[in-house]
């Protein structure tokens, strides 16, 4: 099975203190997925890693991308297009350009599974290619 992964996702399973963090440990070792990070997420898990815990940390996330089975996904021209989309429909909800690009990705990838701790965006958001996003958490 293919899952996004979502900057939330990954903030959990580094913080042992989030109540999840045994659940999303759980499902990223099962060997049968292929866990894609989009790229441009690891900005914001940077920045979110380094100002909780320190560089420390940020560093041993990067280091672990190269080693991991993460499938990183780059951005295309075309996703940034959807992107803008994306953010003009759902302006009311702040949804952000990189929710808005997991999105984009998501659609172009044709996968509707994503890890998550954010559902508030991701259930409103109407993929194309998909009734709605499978939230797996």
């Amino acid at each position: 099975m293919q899952i996004i992964l979502d900057t939330s996702a990954v903030i959990g399973l580094v913080d042992k203190k989030y109540k999840k963090h045994e659940y999303l440990k759980r499902i990223l070792t099962e060997k049968e997925n292929v866990y894609i990070l989009p790229s441009t997420t690891i900005g914001e898990i940077c920045y979110m890693l380094n100002s909780r815990f320190g560089n420390k940390i940020e560093l041993i996330l990067l280091e672990e991308i190269v080693k991991t089975s993460f499938q990183l996904e780059l951005l295309k021209d075309l996703d940034i297009i959807r992107i803008i989309e994306i953010l003009k429909k759902y302006d009311n909800l702040n949804i952000g350009y990189v929710d808005a690009s997991i999105v984009a990705i998501a659609e172009r990838l044709k996968i509707n599974k994503i890890l998550t701790l954010d559902r508030k965006h991701f259930e409103v958001v109407t993929p194309r290619g998909f009734d709605c996003f499978d939230i797996l958490i």
